[in-house]
């Protein structure tokens, strides 16, 4: 779906006349980054090599939502043995490591963009703009149990889930299936 596609889908889920353009892009974008963040499968994996000292913080590239593995000399390296915080990594061995993390989307910039996030959460998206134009409009108001904020979050959340075992189980589709064996 093009954002137009999913802002139309998001006025339809909120019952409003009206998100203005900009707040759509802005949600969209925000969205995109915290599917992302959850759900590997919504995020694009890249590996970069980091050259790393003993006990002392190296930046990490400017696209990174978080760091997934490292690796030295082709080996997983234990997640005990670094830290991560504030967008730089601090390692206890020095070394080059093989570094893959969740990079940030392509933003979208106009309505006839098509977000960069698999197919599949695009409802995802359309249902997270809709929450987050009714929670701007009505802020805090009506937090209660069966809102139709507390649905339309609910429902961004559930759709977020059921792309995302689509996406893990497809990974899985070239396995050979068991077979009785002959006799």
């Amino acid at each position: 779906m093009t954002v137009l596609e999913i802002k139309n889908y998001a006025l339809l889920l909120c019952g409003l006349r009206e998100i203005p353009d900009s707040y759509v892009l802005q949600y969209i974008n925000q969205s995109m980054d915290s599917l992302a963040t959850k759900y590997d499968s919504a995020g694009k994996k890249v590996i970069a090599n980091i050259e790393g000292t003993e006990n002392e913080w190296i930046d990490l590239p400017s696209d990174c939502i978080a760091v997934k593995r490292c690796f030295k000399d082709d080996n997983n390296y234990v997640n005990d043995d670094f830290l991560v915080e504030n967008s730089q990594i601090q390692f206890t061995i020095p070394g080059t490591y093989k570094t893959e993390y969740i990079a940030t989307q392509t933003h979208v910039t106009g309505l006839t963009d098509t977000p960069a996030t698999n197919v599949l959460y695009h409802e995802a998206l359309a249902y997270g703009v809709a929450f987050r134009e009714t929670t701007r409009i009505f802020l805090l108001e009506d937090m209660f149990e069966g809102n139709n904020k507390i649905m339309l979050l609910q429902e961004f959340n559930a759709k977020a889930d059921e792309a995302n075992t689509k996406l893990t189980s497809m990974k899985h589709s070239r396995k050979r299936m068991k077979y009785a064996p002959f006799m």
